[in-house]
């Protein structure tokens, strides 16, 4: 009896030492499907053009930024990224996705190309940099739910105990072909 008690606890944390890695392998997987889900857009392809129009520059544009390699530069709203994963299951690369709620123009400049992307304002758009390509879709209208939404927020709160320098608008990170 006792020799069976036994045999049953071994088998039984053996089980459990297989099972966890295959529990978090399914559960990473689960979240690749779920990010690629959740950051898919389809819609028409943004209007391009050579240069910024007048109708769609803003005031006071935010800073441009570098997010994976690639340079954004918009005029209004907000904006979120994400590394997206490929779809091959034994693939770990990833791929840069990234949405403005209502930006009225988007600059993106890859691997010494410099596009504009015009989906006109009150439009959101998705930008997608895969293998050194870029795209753009035109979202039905301004929807952002990502984690900048309270930046603005912040950006107008009074300046804290003094600890950290005032920020400049008028930045752009080094290297940045967006010269403000």
């Amino acid at each position: 009896m006792v020799a069976r008690l036994q045999t049953l606890a071994i088998v039984a944390i053996l089980l459990a030492v297989v099972g966890m890695p295959l529990t978090i392998g399914y559960a990473t997987w689960r979240d690749h499907q779920n990010i690629r889900k959740e950051w898919s857009v389809r819609g028409p392809a943004c209007p391009v053009s050579a240069r910024l129009s007048t109708a769609v520059r803003g005031a006071k544009p935010p800073p441009p930024f570098i997010y994976r390699g690639a340079a954004f530069a918009y005029q209004i709203g907000d904006v979120e990224c994400v590394a997206a994963p490929e779809k091959s299951l034994f693939d770990s690369s990833s791929y840069t996705i990234c949405q403005f709620d209502s930006p009225a123009a988007v600059e993106v400049a890859v691997g010494g190309r410099k596009l504009v992307f015009e989906p006109g304002v009150g439009h959101s758009a998705t930008v997608t940099v895969r293998k050194g390509e870029v795209s753009c879709v035109v979202g039905q209208g301004a929807r952002y739910y990502g984690p900048g939404v309270g930046q603005r927020l912040l950006d107008a709160a009074p300046p804290s105990s003094g600890s950290q320098p005032p920020v400049r608008r008028e930045w752009s990170p080094p290297g940045s072909p967006f010269p403000r």
